[in-house]
């Protein structure tokens, strides 16, 4: 199956079941498979996220992994990560009823009311100092969550949220977004996370492999990197960290 959607020719692979949609387009990246390679399942034996935490996957999720082929460096390539997260953003608008509150957590989940109802992973192949591809994962709650999560069949105007529908809005957006990236640069992008960025202004506590740091989340920087203002008012960049509180 494939979609024209914004310039992008999405073809669309869809199992029953996989161990991870992930894994799978990884293994497609290496083969030379083109841009626009998607592979969606309907379960998850082996969903995974970032620092390979699990993700519940049963039925009733939208799982899905898209193949990218950016130029770009690798530092640039950290920033399609707000270009997933403001693209699954902006299609969750489509259907979220009022009253809901929905904010994106540094670097990859989406909350709504709080409680997280999708998750990004990205990962890439390299050559040499060349981006090679992207693998651009989405795990969303649709029509359940975990006991600490939220789903969207619940925040949904009362609605049905028919997954391949919705998953077809996903890759509207994402082309989207993509293609802006690509012409314009992260600027936008950037914008249009922080105008829905979670405890932003606030003091959080990072926690990062050596260790935790508190401070006042002031922002991301051009690569997405978290920036957190001390007491003392100097500020630092975290590239990769759990955001605890």
């Amino acid at each position: 199956m494939s979609a024209q959607m914004s310039d992008i020719e999405w073809k669309i692979h869809t199992y029953a079941q996989l161990s991870s949609t992930q894994d799978y387009v990884k293994e497609l990246g290496d083969e030379g498979l083109p841009e626009g390679t998607l592979v969606q399942c309907l379960a998850q034996t082996k969903g995974r996220g970032r620092h390979g935490n699990s993700w519940t996957s049963p039925m009733g999720g939208l799982y899905m992994s898209a193949l990218l082929r950016p130029e770009c460096s690798a530092q640039e390539a950290g920033q399609l990560s707000f270009v997933v997260a403001v693209a699954v953003s902006a299609a969750m608008d489509e259907i979220l009823a009022k009253g809901h509150i929905k904010t994106l957590k540094w670097p990859n989940d989406i909350l709504i009311d709080g409680k997280k109802c999708a998750g990004i992973l990205l990962e890439s192949g390299m050559t040499g100092t060349k981006v090679d591809w992207i693998a651009a994962g989405v795990g969303i709650n649709i029509m359940s969550a975990p006991e600490d999560a939220i789903c969207l069949q619940d925040v949904s105007k009362g609605k049905q949220v028919p997954i391949h529908p919705f998953r077809d809005i996903v890759l509207g957006h994402l082309a989207a977004h993509y293609n802006h990236w690509r012409d314009k640069g992260f600027a936008d992008i950037r914008e249009t996370w922080l105008a829905q960025a979670h405890a932003l202004g606030q003091e959080i506590t990072a926690r990062t492999g050596s260790g935790e740091t508190m401070g006042v989340f002031k922002g991301i920087d051009d690569t997405g990197a978290l920036i957190l203002e001390s007491t003392t008012g100097d500020s630092q960049s975290i590239n990769a960290a759990e955001i605890v509180s």
